[in-house]
């Protein structure tokens, strides 16, 4: 997909972050955009940015809400008449809680949002894409995909999720030769908003810009090599220096990788201030 002029696609979470990089780089190609987001004001915000009312549908709801999801789905090809691009990218985190910490009510939300909502936004759309001669579904996974990280298990579980299920649709539409290519895409540290979103997040403005400089890559960065990814096909994406040196440490000793997690955990622990914090079970 080379060209992609006068194509139309679809972002969810194109409220902030990559998803808003996302939505302004894609109509200075002129890509036409249909837009999601739960948050009405930011999601005003990125169309205002873009400066373009008429080239862009939206809808405020969550992705979790299969319904809302499969109607947003027939409103946009009714609206744009086709679809050729579905940019799966809302997500949320729970903060940092270890597995035993973090209650069944919050791995339900986030798996809700981010794994269900990632499987309602391929299927519901994956019948008009697949009339087009070459279109595109792409997934927001994340490192925490690739390796199963310390502190966030429920958004690595969600995270593991989303790979296998893109990785098996994207084998499935190979085999079919529908022309739909289906990509995951894995950032590591990505400076956006989705860590200042967590509810009752109680981290001070300085340990926030502290854990900001964990995070090496932009979300503009992030979003042209998602562009990038598109155009050329392909079918997985590691993003930012971080993620290419834990795929790389995945791949060649999961020992020496659980042992960099290990400090890696420890240290952002630090930062976030609960580091003497012992787990308690849930009941």
């Amino acid at each position: 997909m080379k060209n992609l002029k006068s194509k139309v696609a679809v972002i969810t979470g194109a409220g902030s972050g990559i998803g808003r990089s996302l939505a302004l780089k894609l109509h200075k190609k002129g890509v036409k955009l249909a837009l999601n987001d739960f948050n009405e004001s930011t999601l005003n915000q990125t169309i205002k940015l873009i400066g373009s009312k008429e080239e862009v549908y939206k809808e405020v709801f969550d992705v979790s809400d299969k319904d809302r999801f499969y109607q947003f789905a027939k409103n946009c090809i009714k609206h744009h008449k086709k679809i050729d691009i579905v940019i799966n990218n809302a997500g949320i985190t729970n903060g940092n809680f270890s597995a035993s910490e973090t209650t069944i009510e919050t791995y339900s939300k986030v798996l809700g949002v981010n794994l269900w909502g990632m499987i309602y936004g391929t299927l519901a759309f994956l019948p008009t894409l697949r009339e087009q001669e070459e279109s595109s579904v792409v997934n927001l996974s994340s490192i925490m995909g690739i390796l199963g990280t310390p502190y966030q298990s429920v958004y690595s579980t969600s995270k593991f999720a989303i790979r296998g299920f893109s990785e098996a649709v994207a084998v499935e539409e190979l085999c079919h030769k529908t022309g739909v290519t289906v990509t995951s895409v894995h950032p590591g540290g990505i400076k956006t908003n989705i860590v200042r979103n967590i509810e009752g997040s109680t981290l001070s403005e300085v340990q926030l810009k502290k854990l900001d400089t964990h995070f090496p890559t932009t979300a503009d960065k992030a979003a042209d090599k998602i562009i990038a990814a598109i155009q050329k096909k392909k079918t997985r994406v590691i993003i930012g220096p971080d993620a290419k040196f834990m795929y790389f440490l995945s791949r060649f000793s999961h020992k020496l990788s659980m042992k960099f997690l290990e400090k890696w955990a420890k240290k952002l622990r630090r930062l976030n201030g609960n580091k003497n914090r012992s787990p308690n079970n849930q009941s």
